[in-house]
């Protein structure tokens, strides 16, 4: 409250620190110039070699543990079907009482073994999907590394001050960047570069 009151009472005097004081403070861009940079780089991101190379890799991974999950499931779908045929017989009258004790504790078994099956796929599943995920996340921090060392090596050389980031958004989903000069996006030279190498 005291301040709030000490800055209403003061705002003619904080004009006056202002207009004298800030002009000197600050430098003075409109005489130097400032070259001010743009790159998308979710785009530079997306279409760099090694990103696409990664993502190959991943949907590899992920074929081979489908096929893995799939055989798992077989296995499972054989049970469930051994565990329908022991029901039918535990419910035939023609069957001594015997046989169909038997097929109970039979069909028992069965049923402990498909539903430890059915926990371990779905364990399976879930680590692999969770190995995968962070194994990506590893990669892509690796390949943004590279991206941000190769981004700044060349914006010192290209002599940019400052360079923004396009497809960078805020907590709320609004793009940081909302206009820029298509002059001044490198996004393109920059994913030139980047994927020269591997030409």
């Amino acid at each position: 409250m005291f301040s709030r009151v000490c800055l209403v009472r003061n705002y003619p005097a904080l004009l006056l620190f202002a207009a004298l004081v800030l002009p000197f403070s600050l430098p003075s861009a409109q005489a130097q110039g400032i070259k001010v940079g743009v790159l998308d780089m979710a785009r530079v991101f997306g279409e760099y070699h090694k990103t696409k190379e990664a993502e190959k890799n991943l949907a590899s991974r992920k074929e081979g543990a489908r096929k893995e999950v799939a055989d798992q499931e077989a296995k499972l779908k054989e049970l469930l079907e051994k565990i329908d045929g022991l029901q039918k017989s535990i419910n035939d009258a023609e069957l001594s009482v015997e046989v169909r004790s038997a097929r109970k504790k039979q069909a028992d078994t069965t049923i402990q073994e498909a539903r430890a099956l059915r926990a371990e796929l779905l364990e399976f599943t879930r680590r692999r999907e969770l190995q995968l995920m962070e194994m990506f996340n590893r990669q892509r921090d690796v390949l943004l590394k590279e991206l941000q060392e190769v981004v700044t090596a060349h914006a010192t050389e290209a002599g940019y001050d400052l360079v923004l980031d396009k497809s960078a958004r805020g907590t709320q989903g609004i793009l940081f960047l909302l206009y820029s000069k298509d002059a001044r996006d490198f996004s393109s030279e920059m994913i030139a570069k980047l994927n020269a190498a591997a030409k």
